[in-house]
């Protein structure tokens, strides 16, 4: 064997690792080689040695066959894989120097496996091959002392590149390793010794049990004694289930392991898994390269693994490390190990309870992370100090060891279904990421037969949440195709809640069992997942710098929060003002101490006045926001709470194409961080206040769709009658959902001349999709008012028939109506917008070629008959339905003529002699059953908008958050992109001129795979803000992009600053480009909305398709306290003109002048006033707030204008130019 005369590489020494890495974290280097068995980026440094010339017979396959043959290569060894007869086709073999087809066992064992477990079928390869060494990898043989004996013999003379056969023995037998354990003071659980049979098993465990003194309790878990990954494992909770799981267990380790010997040992529940990773050269040299948290397991099966353990404290760390070097020591141990242990209670406690459970003598499945986290190449040292080379020798020692950054693993897997060939594969790439596959490639039929592991990958970032991060997008763009994989449900494990606050345990995936389903195909989900990023670790400048906080408008100081001396962080409030009644906090972008500070509370500053000096250090950005300075600067700039994580490209904005839908689908966008702490005393109260607010919707919308009270549903039901949502449900797709709009019109007491309320205004109407096309239903409530048509229901049917011309949606209507209400009939009948209107439009929209369906159900009077009449196509009920222009009271009054209804106006009547009905329906299921059949028949739908542009991504952050965030009061400011965050695919937005005009906030995004530009308020809005919306309004009009407006404006900002700067011209240039803007529009108030904001932002004057509210909404002209004051001070001004200064209010005369105008602001201007009268298409529940604007972003995307002719510019027209 030849030793090694080359100058070894340094190691960088160093302090030994602190508990956070990110805090030290030294800049990654680039490897010699890569590791893996894929183009990829590593920061596992080579140790350019060669060692050769010589063999390794790689007794394994799969992805650790071809890692072991590339680290043979790297130091200077050829490599020998082996593969079973019926494994000729496995990829492992194409990656070795030879291969070697393995004879079957002597017993005929056909089983795919067996030949890996033939030893005597091995050692004839290792001999005929003459190879130096044996890989065993992990599984399989990689544990079996016979084997590792058989290598070292006296006949074959070969090294077996792992501990000594009498230490395999020893660890394999996990209760005498436990005795090991025991007798070194290491923790462990109580168990039971080695047994054979079932029967023997609960025979020990009744003992125990009956035993005063015994700690022995179930449950408790069984598992295989010589062997490990997992298998032969099963927790036992009851005694009956003893025997069965004992035998599967016994099953499961002869086939992976072939010895089927067994123990039970007390089980921990509610834990955390920890390794320890170890090298040992056998010189009594013994190094650790630290821990790793494999705590996210299926069945014992490990699925995530990260390096270092997150937040552990240094204590527990050298108590654990300590253990694992010491059983290495005590056993005498050579090469690469694994000491496994449980852990209860939190890492940070430095005396949270500990136990050995094993340890892997082997190289493990995710010892690829510890590379990555220290730079050490295990799989090389393995075969290095196989080859005689000491640990000190190649600079491996402990105090030279450290963790260099954060590595994170997802085991990629095959899972059940799909078909036998891979149609597609293509690995991720990029800095920082790793794949150490199975070599799969598309067109191979990967057989599976053997462990599922389709590769692993292994992401590496200097903080846990960046490398969540960019696992995330790593996982995203890894393509199999053909297959079933569990890429999606990695993605659900990595936004978890439980995961990224680090609150998981063992049991997280059988707690949560929705993570590991396979993603339903096709549409959008119904929920969003809960899907969560931690905050970045925190780095900072060594710079010390010193920065003025000025004021960003004029305004009045409300309250000091910090006094000079004070220490801050980096988005700590300094102090809190108020302009046009929105309070801004005033925030620090350092992280040090208040230096100086110039005001007091109650004082008025003018914008840009120095309020405070704050010296310290700059909070560090992370790689792609380095173009645009620290995080704190942004967030001064662009509202606090959130930061996005790539800068304003101007390059980024050409990935949105100059077509509708031109995306591509491998684009992907900035990603915005929540940075809002949710467990503090203010979320828990705004939580609370939220959630009330959301109680009350519910229980508003409980009661309208209880119709007409129970009297008159009881009435309507014995006629055989559905209630209107129960009519529309049965004609929508199943399993598809209702998008209801304006549920809560005609409520808040709106005619209060009659008797009762009027749920829904006697109507319900929404956009659901039958037969796979979105559909508008217009439909009576006979139990409200007899389905008659108040004002409010007319401006509700007509708003019905606006969406569905817009957006070229079919339109059902569900008859069952007694008419006009007559006494509210001069609002009602005369008008350009009253009841004539509906035939007007039916009209219209027919001749556009929008299918006008109807179904009578019920009664159809009076003008009311003009609704079937008109329609392409109308069923009418027998018995039920009736049609005519006058019913048997008013012929009779008029004619004196007496007939009966169904004579007058049945179903037989108008389908047989007059034509005015197309079909007839025995019943009214049958007649619902009808309109699904008509709209089956229609030509296909040309308008369905095309999407394809990629998967959809659940947002990183669940939409229940915002309970925490909404502020208690909209004065309160909230950073936008809080919801941003929560609403767009994947929490990714490409914000549009980042640092100008910060307090709206435009981007592009996409929800549930749709592209849409967002126009955002982030606070008042300011000339550069108005120009900011026009140039960005222009750009999604180019780009054929719909607009997305999210409204929470007091107005434009006033004063004669502003005034001379022309915001009154700038504000006209945001609204005129809102109104002329050819896309579509949807608006959302998730705030106040006053003033010509609410113009500027897409009110309902400016024709937003859908405009929805949230429950913490408010609308008025001005909010309610500036109104009060602008009227009191009116007021008092016209009493000192005529009496002098002495005429003034006093402050109690002032209070009560002022009190009734709050009282009638407060009245109008709550969301449930507006959306009784249809000033909005529905207050909706923010949780919802996804959904729903998925749901119409769809619906309007259906019309968005063509692209025009680039070779025929129109005339008249200008490209985009700055404001």
């Amino acid at each position: 064997m030849h030793r090694v005369h080359a100058l070894l590489r340094h190691v960088r020494g160093g302090a030994s690792v602190a508990a956070s890495p990110a805090a030290a974290a030294q800049p990654a280097r680039t490897a010699a080689s890569s590791s893996s068995s894929s183009s990829s980026s590593s920061a596992v440094r080579s140790y350019n040695l060669d060692v050769g010339p010589g063999k390794v017979l790689i007794a394994n396959r799969g992805e650790i066959a071809i890692r072991i043959a590339r680290g043979a290569k790297e130091v200077g060894l050829k490599s020998v894989a082996v593969y079973a007869p019926q494994d000729k086709d496995s990829p492992h073999i194409r990656y070795a120097d030879e291969a070697v087809e393995l004879p079957l066992p002597a017993d005929g064992n056909k089983n795919p496996v067996a030949p890996y477990l033939n030893i005597p079928g091995l050692l004839d390869v290792l001999g005929e091959k003459n190879c130096d060494y044996v890989h065993p990898g992990y599984g399989f043989l990689s544990e079996s002392a016979d084997f590792a004996e058989g290598v070292e013999s006296d006949t074959l003379k070969k090294t077996w590149v792992g501990p000594r056969a009498e230490v395999l023995r020893l660890f394999g037998d996990k209760v005498a390793a436990r005795t090991l354990a025991i007798n070194h003071e290491v923790p462990v659980v109580g168990g039971s010794p080695n047994l054979e049979s079932g029967e023997a098993c609960e025979q020990w465990v009744t003992e125990q049990l009956a035993k005063q003194k015994s700690t022995f309790q179930l449950p408790a878990i069984l598992k295989a004694a010589y062997g490990g990954g997992g298998r032969g494992m099963r927790i036992v909770r009851e005694m009956k289930e003893m025997k069965s799981n004992f035998e599967t267990c016994q099953r499961e380790a002869l086939t992976a392991f072939g010895r089927g010997e067994v123990f039970i040992e007390e089980f921990w529940d509610k834990t955390k898994h920890l390794e320890v990773q170890i090298l040992a050269d056998g010189r009594g040299n013994v190094v650790h390269l630290f821990e790793r948290d494999c705590t996210v397991q299926h069945r014992h099966q490990k699925m995530v693994e990260m390096a270092p353990a997150r937040d552990i404290h240094p204590e527990l760390r050298e108590k654990l490390t300590a253990c694992a070097k010491k059983l290495a020591l005590q056993s005498g141990y050579r090469g690469a190990g694994t000491v496994e242990f449980l852990v209860r209670g939190s890492l940070t406690d430095p005396n949270a309870r500990f136990v050995f459970m094993e340890m892997n003598p082997r190289v493990q499945v995710e010892h690829t992370i510890t590379e990555e986290a220290t730079g050490v190449d295990i799989v090389q040292t393995q075969l290095l100090m196989a080859s005689g080379i000491s640990l000190p020798e190649l600079g491996l020692e402990q105090d030279k060891l450290h963790v260099e950054r954060y590595a994170l693993q997802g085991r990629v897997t095959m899972m059940p279904g799909g078909s036998e060939t891979i149609t597609e594969y293509q690995e991720p790439t990029g800095p920082g990421v790793r794949v150490d596959s199975a070599g799969f490639f598309a067109g191979l039929k990967p057989n599976q037969m053997y462990d599922p592991l389709v590769g692993k990958l292994i992401c590496t970032a200097p903080d846990f949440s960046q490398a969540v991060d960019k696992t995330l997008d790593a996982l995203q763009s890894f393509k199999i195709g053909g297959l079933n994989s569990n890429l999606a449900a990695l993605q659900r494990i990595l936004k978890h809640p439980e995961f990224l606050d680090n609150s998981m345990c063992t049991d997280l995936l059988a707690e949560n069992p929705e993570l590991l389903d396979l993603p339903k195909a096709g549409g959008a989900k119904k929920a969003a997942t809960k899907a969560v990023s931690a905050p970045p670790e925190k780095r900072y400048s060594d710079k010390l710098v010193q920065e003025k906080i000025t004021t960003p408008m004029t305004g009045n100081i409300l309250e000091i929060k910090k006094n000079v001396g004070d220490s801050v962080e980096v988005g700590d409030t300094i102090l809190v003002m108020s302009a046009m009644k929105l309070e801004t906090d005033i925030v620090s972008n350092l992280r040090g101490k208040i230096v100086a500070l110039n005001c007091e509370s109650g004082d008025q500053v003018s914008t840009d006045h120095v309020l405070a000096i704050v010296e310290g250090y700059e909070e560090l950005a992370d790689e792609s926001e380095a173009e645009t300075g620290s995080v704190g600067k942004r967030r001064a700039a662009a509202g606090q709470g959130l930061v996005s994580t790539d800068s304003d490209k101007e390059s980024a904005a050409a990935a949105w194409g100059d077509g509708a839908y031109a995306f591509p689908d491998e684009t992907t966008l900035p990603k915005l961080r929540s940075a809002t702490k949710l467990e503090d005393e203010k979320a828990r109260q705004r939580k609370g206040r939220n959630t009330d607010l959301k109680l009350d919707l519910q229980d508003r919308l409980t009661h309208v769709r209880a119709g007409g009270g129970a009297k008159a549903v009881a009435l309507h039901r014995e006629r055989g009658k559905l209630l209107p949502r129960e009519r529309i449900e049965a004609v929508l797709d199943p399993g598809t959902e209702f998008l209801e709009l304006s549920a809560l019109a005609g409520g808040e007491a709106l005619y209060n001349d009659v008797d009762g309320d009027l749920p829904s205004g006697s109507m319900v109407t929404g956009v659901g999709l039958v037969c796979g096309r979105e559909v508008m239903f217009v439909a009576n409530d006979a139990t409200v008012k007899g389905g008659t048509y108040f004002p409010i229901t007319v401006k509700k049917h007509l708003r019905a028939q606006q969406i569905a011309q817009e957006n070229r949606l079919p339109c059902v209507y569900l008859v069952d109506s007694g008419g006009a209400f007559l006494p509210k009939q001069a609002d009602v009948f005369p008008d350009r917008e009253h009841f004539g209107r509906i035939f007007f439009n039916q009209a219209r929209m027919s001749q556009m070629g929008i299918p006008q369906i109807s179904a009578v159900l019920g009664s159809c009077t009076a003008g009311g008959a003009y609704v079937p009449s008109m329609s392409d196509e109308s069923v009418i009920v027998k018995g039920n339905g009736t049609i005519f222009l006058a019913g048997p009271p008013l012929v009779k009054a008029a004619l004196g003529e007496v007939v009966s209804a169904e004579d007058l106006g049945g179903a037989e009547v108008h389908t047989s002699k007059s034509g005015v009905a197309d079909h007839m329906a025995l019943d009214e299921p049958a007649a619902l059953q009808k309109i699904r059949d008509i709209i089956g028949a229609l030509p296909p739908d040309d308008k369905v908008p095309h999407r394809n542009i990629g998967g959809i991504v659940e947002p990183r952050y669940p939409m229940e958050d915002l309970l925490s965030i909404i502020p208690e009061d909209n004065r309160i400011p909230f950073d936008v992109r809080e919801v941003l965050a929560r609403v767009l695919d994947g929490s990714e937005f490409h914000e549009f001129k980042t640092n100008f005009g910060p307090s709206l906030v435009t981007g592009f995004g996409r929800i549930f795979g749709m592209p849409v530009g967002v126009v955002a308020n982030n606070g008042i809005l300011f000339s550069e803000s108005a120009l900011k919306a026009t140039h960005f309004i222009q750009l999604c009009g180019q780009r054929k992009v719909p607009l997305l407006f999210l409204q929470n404006i007091t107005g434009f900002m006033v004063g004669q600053k502003l005034e001379n700067e022309g915001i009154a011209k700038n504000g006209a240039k945001m609204v005129t480009a809102v109104s002329c803007v050819d896309v579509p529009k949807i608006t959302l108030l998730f705030g106040g909305s006053h003033g010509a904001g609410n113009y500027g932002m897409c009110g309902r004057a400016y024709d937003p398709r859908f405009l929805f509210s949230w429950p913490n909404s408010r609308i008025s002209v001005m909010g309610g306290p500036q109104a009060a004051s602008v009227l009191s001070t009116v007021r008092n001004e016209q009493l000192t003109k005529k009496g002098g200064s002495a005429a003034a209010m006093s402050d109690a005369e002032k209070e009560e002048f002022e009190k009734p105008i709050l009282d009638k602001y407060e009245e109008e201007g709550s969301p449930y006033f507006a959306t009784a009268r249809l000033w909005d298409d529905g207050v909706i529940q923010v949780e919802d707030t996804r959904k729903v604007l998925g749901q119409a972003l769809r619906i309007v995307s259906r019309t968005l204008p063509a692209q025009e002719d680039a070779s025929h510019p129109v005339a008249g027209r200008y490209g985009i130019f700055r404001t």
